[in-house]
């Protein structure tokens, strides 16, 4: 039976987890290194420097921009929905948060559960499916909440973007729930380093799928045709400023994390890296090594941030080499292309899992 004092230290280690390691504050600081990155990579390949001046080579540069945001001024158009402008900010920082939370980084439960996100339970990944949603319908909302004709512009691009993408995104992601059987983020990242590498390649097309899908749902290059400046005036983000600029600014890198966390998770292994060799050493002695000592969060926080970085230098060439594309061609792409390789996809990774792998005797 836990003691009162059990019951209080239990307490303080999950606010901790949740408010520090790995929790908002660790959220934060990799949204900021993230987007540093981004902002290097993209430059590099374009033969620029990008930040530079600001801390070691500029990685001060985005706390620096997101600072001085929260000391411009706050405007609010006259015309706008008042109370729904000012909430869309707010909405869109919590919903990232939140979708970040459920990122496998370490082990939250040592012995028990494995490497799990801070929060984690059966059928996550349906719910993070349904934050997605509820975060592209807050961006569809907020140019319409500003009344300005360049918001509603820009929202409605976004809204005809992220439907388009939206279905591929879903059906990629089935590929990993199926080899695994379930629908939970943590399970699904252990499971994966138990699979045959034969494996390996079902999971090719639905991760080139996800990438790509994952570049639209963050409205990044080629796909930024949502608030194409030269065209609309910065989109559906037009009217905002200041603090609530800011709060945006930084949902959009948190929702960069958590994109780049999901290809990790689902289709690299997570934090996991060593255990995908096959030696005795790093079998289940190491894991639970790993599990219960400090060793392992360090271990699976540099594989975790090493494989993001990965995804995010990926993200960001696609970025530099393709260029905006009109919101035609977008759709057209999306439903003609993405969408049926993506159900082709399901349908050979069924059969390859009925009929192939068992007369192959793929275990």
């Amino acid at each position: 039976m836990q003691t009162l004092l059990d019951v209080i230290i239990q307490l303080l280690a999950q606010t901790l987890a949740v408010f520090i390691f790995p929790g908002i504050l660790f959220i934060t600081f990799l949204a900021l290194l993230w987007q540093w990155v981004d902002r290097k990579v993209h430059a590099r390949l374009q033969n620029r420097f990008g930040p530079l001046h600001t801390g070691w080579r500029g990685i001060l540069q985005p706390l620096m921009d997101f600072l001085k945001l929260l000391g411009k001024e706050d405007l609010t158009p006259k015309a706008a929905d008042r109370r729904s402008f000012a909430a869309v900010p707010v909405v869109m920082l919590v919903l990232s948060l939140v979708s970040a939370m459920f990122l496998p980084i370490v082990d939250m439960d040592p012995g028990t559960s494995g490497v799990q996100g801070i929060l984690s339970f059966e059928g996550d990944l349906v719910f993070l499916l349904f934050l997605s949603t509820l975060m592209a319908v807050t961006i569809v909302l907020a140019g319409y909440f500003s009344s300005n004709r360049y918001g509603q512009t820009g929202s409605a691009r976004t809204g005809m973007l992220l439907i388009s993408f939206e279905i591929p995104l879903i059906l990629a992601l089935v590929t990993p729930a199926l080899l695994t059987g379930s629908l939970r983020l943590s399970i699904i990242t252990h499971e994966l380093s138990k699979l045959s590498p034969a494996y390996i390649w079902l999971m090719i097309l639905p991760f080139i799928i996800y990438v790509i899908s994952l570049q639209a749902e963050l409205e990044r290059i080629p796909f930024d045709v949502s608030h194409a400046e030269v065209e609309i005036v910065h989109g559906w983000q037009v009217e905002f400023s200041g603090k609530k600029l800011a709060m945006i600014n930084l949902a959009e890198d948190i929702m960069l994390v958590f994109g780049a966390g999901m290809v990790t998770a689902l289709f690299l292994g997570g934090p996991l890296l060593l255990e995908f060799i096959p030696i005795p050493l790093f079998s289940v002695e190491f894991a639970g090594f790993m599990a219960t000592t400090w060793v392992g969060w360090i271990y699976y926080t540099l594989v975790f941030i090493f494989k993001s970085a990965l995804v995010i230098i990926v993200l960001s060439n696609m970025r530099t080499v393709f260029a905006r594309w009109r919101i035609d061609q977008i759709v057209r792409a999306a439903w003609k292309f993405m969408v049926p390789l993506a159900i082709i996809n399901l349908v050979l990774v069924q059969i390859a899992l009925t009929y192939i792998f068992p007369i192959l005797g793929v275990v």
